[in-house]
Formats: C-alpha cells, structure tokens, sequence
C-alpha cells in the first residue's frame, strides 16, 4: 500500500475525529452554561457560538498542517490556539461586542484539546518507513523487528523516514556519504538505543548517567510546568472542591476523624514534604510501619476502596500542588523508610527526584504499583525516561492513559 492512500485514511480520521469531538463539546458547552435553547433563540448569543466553534475549527486546520517532531508540532499548535483565541478576544473588547466570559473559557481549553488530539493522531497514524544500517548498529538483538535492514551504502536512503545506526560504530565513507545525502534530504538519523527507549517507554537502571539528560532541559520545561500547574489546578477547582467536600463528609459519618490522612513523603531534590490524602484505611497501630498497600490489603475500609478506585482520595494534594510541593505530572513521592529502602538498593534512584513528584505519572499509567525493591527497580525504568524525556507531549500522554487507567479500574490497591 502506497503512501499517499495511508496520509488520505490518516486525514480522514482525524477529520472525522476531529468533527464529532467540536459538536460534542459544542452541544456540551451550550447545555451547561446557561441551556442549549438560549444559545439557538438569540442571535447574539447565536453568533458568539458560532465564533467560538469558528476558532476551534481554525486551531484544529492548524494543527493538522504542522510538521517536524511531535513536541514541536506540539507546541506550535497549543501556540496557536493562544493567539487565535486571543486575536478573537480582543476583537470582542474593541467592538464592544456581548460575550460569556465561561463559554469563551470553555472553547479555550476545547481548542487545546482538539489540536493536541489531531497532532497526536496524525503522528501516529502515519507510516515512518525505518531503516537500520546493518554495520553501524553494533550488537542488537533482532534489529530487523525495528524496521529494513540495509547492508549496501549504495542503497538510497532518502526513501526511509527514520534511519538507525549506532555512534560508537565506525563510519566509513561510503556510508558517510548515504547518510549525509540522506540527512540533506530531511531523513533523521536516529542511534538505535535511544529509538528502542522510546518503543519501550523505560531506560536502563544500570546505564543511565546524568549526561544522558538534554542540557538545561529539565530546568527551562519544569518553570513551564509549574506555571501550567497552577492555572490547571485553578481551573479544575470549581469541579474538585464539591467532590472533596462530600467524600470528606462521607468519610466522617463513616470512619471518623482523622478525615485527612497525612505522611512526610520525598520530593524534589530528596527534600521532604508533608503529602495530603483522604484516609482510606483505619488508624495505624502504635509501633506499626508503614508499608505500601497491596491487593485485598485489610487496612482499607470500604468506602476507602471506592476513593481509591476513582483516584479520589488524591485530590488534597491538589494543595501540595499550589504550595510547590508537588506537581500535577511526575513520580510518586515515597514514604520515607521505602525511599530508605530503595535509595540503597537500586541504581541511580537518586536521580528521580530531579523533578517534582506528582499525583500521576508515567511509571504510574506504565506499571503496577510497587510493594518491594524488585518492582521499584523495574517502575524506575519508566521514572527515568520521563525525566529524560521530560516534554509536553509525555505530559499530554500520561493525561489520557490515567483516564483511561480510571475508567478502566487499573493500578488501584
């Protein structure tokens, strides 16, 4: 099957997509702020929607004509929806024009949701034709399951998306010269470890060194990050605040006080902090250690199971957030005596605490949750390549797959 057929089917998906989640989000928005009726039997309440849904579908056409790498198409369109919205809202203050402040707020964050999700379709549903220059890419086991091996330099590799070598291998100058003439043409030379990390999600415990992090990329994305934090957590709140309230109620008519239940946890840079949750299992026995929770475990009460199948009982932390403590997006922090535990035992754990510890993660939406030092070594895997890789576009996708583990019931305990 040819290529064009592919990019055709790849568009039509996304087209598609893209139309059923607008008229989703328009007849939700409508309905919810001040009824779908209002909305239709006003002309200038008429035109404001029609305005709003002119937007994001200007944002989505946008983002589906992005190209370069994921995180760049990425941002380029969560930067348009910024500026187009922008541009729609100061048209509105110049022409004195009526409009709803929720229903403006409401398409915003529907811009950014529809863009991310066009970009992230097309990207995935595209073809990358993979070669793997078989001399240069050293001892892999079963390198042709990654894409066409390619023996000959005389081969043209300008007709492969992706090529894999190795840098520790030595380049010779006939292969210099294909991979030049294909660097030239736009193809990416990518080192085969580095692309097989990103198949799998995780990096080597034993491997990993601090000069495999980009230079000052933690640094410039976790600034971004903690100012996207708090603009979240304000948003969410009018939604999370009534939730809390009545499982705290349900909490005290049910188990009593303590409602909050509160441990001293490691977060970034090995500091300890104080993390909030909404206790879900009785009172711990004097002399008793704190141990991770397993499946069936007795500590947990009833209503504790239903918290935490639906991820409620993290919602104080929602606080640890705003006070910097915590981020919406990293590793779960560990209890003391479990980071004691870890921090002897397994390679290069120090290095998780470069970033903020958060509610949800990639480890978390990748592996079950751990309950002794085998499984930690093996959720550090994905803890480190999220510090690696740290991005908007992993953020995006730790997003779905925790409402995803939600919806389906996974990783609780």
């Amino acid at each position: 099957m040819s290529a064009r057929p592919l990019g055709a089917r790849a568009n039509l998906v996304a087209t598609v997509v893209a139309g059923i989640v607008i008229c989703c989000w328009t007849l939700v928005s409508a309905g919810l702020i001040q009824g779908l009726g209002v909305w239709l039997s006003s002309p200038e309440y008429g035109l404001h929607l029609t305005l709003n849904v002119a937007c994001m579908v200007v944002c989505a056409s946008y983002a589906a004509r992005r190209h370069g790498g994921l995180d760049e198409k990425l941002a380029q369109a969560l930067m348009a929806v910024f500026v187009v919205f922008g541009v729609y809202a100061l048209a509105l203050l110049i022409g004195r024009l009526f409009f709803s402040r929720s229903m403006l707020l409401s398409f915003l964050a529907g811009g950014i949701l529809i863009s991310g999700l066009v970009v992230v379709l097309l990207h995935r549903l595209a073809v990358r034709r993979v070669a793997i220059v078989a001399p240069l890419v050293g001892d892999i086991r079963n390198p042709d399951a990654l894409g066409q091996l390619v023996h000959d330099p005389q081969v043209d590799l300008r007709d492969f998306d992706i090529i894999l070598v190795s840098l520790s291998e030595h380049v010779s100058a006939e292969w210099c010269k294909a991979l030049s003439r294909a660097m030239l043409a736009g193809c990416k030379v990518r080192h085969i470890g580095e692309y097989i990390e990103e198949l799998k999600g995780t990096v080597s415990v034993d491997y990993f060194e601090i000069d495999h992090l980009p230079p000052n990329g933690i640094a410039s994305y976790r600034a971004l990050k903690r100012a996207m934090d708090i603009g979240l957590v304000i948003f969410f709140l009018p939604v999370a605040l009534p939730v809390l309230c009545v499982s705290c109620l349900l909490i005290l008519l049910t188990m009593g006080q303590p409602v909050l239940y509160r441990q001293i946890r490691i977060g970034l840079g090995g500091e300890p902090f104080t993390i909030l949750k909404l206790r879900t299992m009785r009172p711990e026995q004097p002399g008793e250690r704190a141990t991770a929770a397993v499946v069936g475990d007795l500590r947990i009460t009833r209503l504790g199971r239903v918290l935490r199948r639906f991820r409620i009982d993290e919602l104080p932390q929602l606080w640890n957030v705003l006070r910097g403590d915590m981020s919406l997006i990293g590793p779960r922090p560990e209890a003391v005596p479990l980071h004691e535990q870890y921090i002897g035992q397994v390679p290069n754990y120090v290095y998780r605490y470069l970033v903020r510890p958060g509610i949800t993660g990639w480890a978390q939406v990748s592996a079950p949750p751990s309950v002794n030092t085998d499984e930690a070594r093996y959720k550090l895997t994905f803890d480190l390549f999220y510090v690696k890789k740290l991005s908007l576009y992993l953020d995006l996708l730790i997003v779905a797959r925790t409402f995803w583990t939600i919806a389906a019931g996974g990783g609780a305990r």
